[in-house]
C-alpha cells in the first residue's frame, strides 16, 4: 500500500511539472532564454528560444534571439533562416541587418554581407559595430581606402574602444594612404593598449621607415626580432632600412640573406636581394635571386623589370626583351617601356623603340624627352 501511495506522489509530480512546462507562455520560454544567453549558455538559450517560436511563430524577438544565439554558436547557415524570417516580421530594425551581416560574412557571402551592414546604417547612422565590420571586410579584401572610412566611423561612435586590432588595422590603411603621421597615432594606441605584439611592433618600423627616420625604424624592428626572431617582417625591414635610408646596399644584402635563412621562398627578400646586387653593379649576381621570385610568383610584375635591367646591362638585349614583355603583359609601366626602348635602340630597331615612345606619350612619361633624343642619334 505504501509503494502504492508513493508511486502514485511521483506520477503526481512528473505530470505536475510537465504541466507547468506547458502552461509556460512563449514570453516565458523568451525571458527564459535570455537570461542564459546573458550567461553565455548558448545552447540551452537555443532550446528555450525555439519553444518560444513554437509557442508563437511571429514572436519576432525571439525569432531574433534564435538567430543572435545561433551567430554566437558558429550555426551560421541556420542563423540566417531566422534572421531572414525577423527581417520579414521586423524590417526596421537595424539589429537584425547587423546579424545578418555577419553571418553571411563568416559564410564568405561578402557581397550579402556588405549590403546588410549598409542596411543597418542606413537606419542607424551611429551603428560603430557595422562600421568596425565592414571595416575588416574591406581590410582583408585590400581596399584599404573604404576600410579606413569604415574604421575611422567606428572609432568616431565607439571613441573608448580598447579594440587593438582595430587601430592596427587603421595604421594599416593609414600607411597605404601616405598618412604616415595619422598611421603612427593609431599603431602607437594599438601598441599601448598590447604591449609586445610583433606584428604591431613591425608596423611601427614600418611607419618610421615611411617616415624616413632610419634608426627608430631599426628600434621598432629589433624590438620585434627580440620577440621573434624569425619575424621575416622585421628581418626584411631592417635589410630596407639599409637598402633605402642608409644607403647601403651591401649590408641590406646581408640582412635580406637572414630573412632567406629563416624562409627561402621569401619573395620580396630576394627581390631586394637582386635589386641591391643591380645597385651594386654586380648584375650577374643579381640573376639567380630574380629568377628565384619569378619561379615563386609568375606576376611578380617588378621582378621581370629587374631581371630585365640585368639583362640589359649585360648587354643581353634579346633575354632583356623577353623579361620586360612579360613584365608588360602583367601591367605597363613606365620603366619596362623605356628599358625595353633602349634595348631596341642598342639592336638598331628605331621602329619598335619608337612604339615605346608612344606608349610613353600615353602616360606623360618624363622617359620620352630622352628616349626620343636617343633615338634621334640612330
Amino acid at each position: 500500500m505504501l509503494k502504492q501511495v508513493l508511486l502514485s506522489a511521483v506520477c503526481f509530480l512528473v505530470l505536475n511539472s510537465s504541466t507547468a512546462q506547458t502552461a509556460k507562455t512563449a514570453l516565458q520560454f523568451y525571458e527564459e532564454g535570455i537570461k542564459l544567453q546573458d550567461s553565455e549558455k548558448y545552447t540551452d538559450a537555443l532550446v528555450s528560444f525555439k519553444k518560444a517560436i513554437a509557442k508563437n511563430p511571429n514572436y519576432k524577438e525571439a525569432i531574433y534571439s534564435a538567430g543572435w544565439t545561433c551567430n554566437e554558436l558558429k550555426k551560421y547557415t541556420e542563423a540566417i533562416t531566422y534572421l531572414e524570417k525577423a527581417k520579414a516580421l521586423w524590417p526596421t530594425e537595424s539589429k537584425i541587418y547587423l546579424e545578418l551581416g555577419y553571418a553571411n560574412d563568416k559564410l564568405a557571402n561578402k557581397t550579402v554581407a556588405i549590403a546588410n551592414y549598409n542596411k543597418c546604417i542606413s537606419l542607424k547612422d551611429d551603428y560603430a559595430l557595422a562600421y568596425k565590420y565592414l571595416g575588416i571586410i574591406y581590410y582583408d579584401d585590400e581596399d584599404y581606402k573604404k576600410a579606413l572610412e569604415n574604421l575611422e566611423s567606428f572609432i568616431k561612435y565607439e571613441p573608448d574602444t580598447k579594440d587593438d586590432d582595430v587601430y592596427y588595422r587603421k595604421a594599416v590603411s593609414e600607411n597605404d594612404q601616405d598618412k604616415t603621421d595619422d598611421a603612427l597615432i593609431s599603431i602607437n594606441k594599438a601598441n599601448e593598449l598590447n604591449p609586445n605584439n610583433v606584428k604591431f611592433l613591425n608596423e611601427l618600423g614600418y611607419t618610421y621607415y615611411a617616415l624616413k627616420k632610419a634608426d627608430e625604424a631599426l628600434n621598432y624592428y629589433d624590438q620585434a626580432l627580440a620577440i621573434d626572431a624569425k619575424s621575416q617582417i622585421a628581418l626584411n625591414g631592417r635589410g630596407n632600412v639599409y637598402r633605402k635610408l642608409k644607403k647601403d646596399p651591401t649590408e641590406a644584402i646581408k640582412l635580406y640573406a637572414k630573412t632567406l635563412e629563416v624562409n627561402s621562398d621569401n619573395t620580396n627578400a630576394s627581390y631586394w636581394t637582386g635589386w641591391c646586387y643591380n645597385d651594386l653593379e654586380k648584375y650577374a649576381d643579381a640573376i639567380p635571386f630574380l629568377k628565384k621570385v619569378i619561379e615563386l610568383d609568375n606576376q611578380y610584375v617588378s621582378a621581370y623589370t629587374e631581371l630585365g635591367y640585368s639583362d640589359y646591362s649585360l648587354k643581353n638585349y634579346d633575354d632583356a626583351l623577353t623579361n620586360f614583355k612579360k613584365a608588360l603583359t602583367i601591367d605597363k609601366t613606365e620603366l619596362s617601356l623605356y628599358y625595353s626602348g633602349l634595348c631596341y635602340i642598342k639592336k638598331n630597331q628605331k621602329s619598335e623603340a619608337l612604339k615605346m615612345i608612344v606608349e610613353l606619350k600615353k602616360m606623360e612619361s618624363e622617359y620620352v624627352e630622352e628616349l626620343q633624343q636617343l633615338i634621334d642619334k640612330m
